[in-house]
């Protein structure tokens, strides 16, 4: 029924009810003002961990920041995932923290993938604002492709797992690198990341046509944060392959 974890478990509270119900202008109003914390946030930290390395000449801040900060989010996600009624101070702390993910590792990839960045950031708006016009004109769209959006993000989970492994163990990963597999995979991975934009925009149409409470809103919200960081995330790293890939 659903490529995110977060909204599945939503929709599967539909029985608990409260006297409010979730609507989509609040869902679209929390999600505006989650992205600009995240923003915010992000824009700070990418002018501090600048600074700290261009007066030290060492990524310490930057990469303390980054891991730190991933390893919270996890857990934050984890907690909405399991207790939804807890998005409504989470999903505030979980824009925060991705706003320091975010700026700490786009600071890494400004230094080394000249303008990398706003290239990322113009392609991440981009796509979200297709695929808002594109669910717009074909809703039945998202229903179409869920299946297979579900079982290609899993997929791309499990080997990035796999990914990871190997490399704390030393071996390198052929789909981590610059090379033309790698960036084919990079390319997969941001379309499937994509994808899930749609299928985000039809669970939250889902959730307030089924009458869920009204806290299912930052729940949903930090649900669209976690998709459009993913997307970032990945347009940063095809865009840095493929720079690395040109300059050898």
């Amino acid at each position: 029924m659903n490529s995110n974890p977060m909204i599945k478990k939503g929709l599967s509270q539909s029985t608990d009810f409260s006297q409010e119900v979730m609507s989509v202008k609040g869902t679209r109003n929390k999600t505006l003002t989650l992205v600009g914390l995240t923003s915010i946030v992000a824009v700070c930290m990418y002018i501090l961990t600048s600074y700290q390395f261009t007066m030290t000449g060492d990524w310490t801040l930057s990469t303390g920041l980054s891991g730190v900060s991933a390893i919270l989010g996890f857990i934050l996600v984890l907690m909405m995932v399991f207790r939804p009624k807890s998005a409504r101070t989470f999903s505030t702390l979980y824009a925060l923290v991705e706003g320091v993910f975010v700026g700490a590792i786009s600071t890494r990839f400004s230094y080394y993938f000249d303008g990398v960045v706003p290239k990322a950031l113009t392609l991440t708006l981009l796509a979200v604002v297709f695929t808002l016009l594109l669910y717009k004109e074909s809703p039945s769209l998202a229903g179409k492709i869920r299946r297979g959006v579900i079982i290609l993000t899993f997929t791309i989970f499990a080997i990035s797992i796999l990914g990871l492994l190997f490399q704390m163990f030393g071996v390198p990963f052929i789909l981590f690198g610059s090379g033309p597999i790698g960036i084919v995979f990079s390319i997969f991975t941001t379309i499937v990341a994509i994808a899930n934009l749609m299928i985000d925009y039809d669970n939250i149409i889902i959730g307030a046509r089924s009458g869920l409470p009204k806290y299912m809103e930052h729940f949903f919200a930090a649900s669209i944060l976690i998709t459009i960081v993913w997307v970032y995330v990945e347009m940063l790293q095809l865009l840095a392959k493929i720079a690395q890939s040109s300059s050898e």
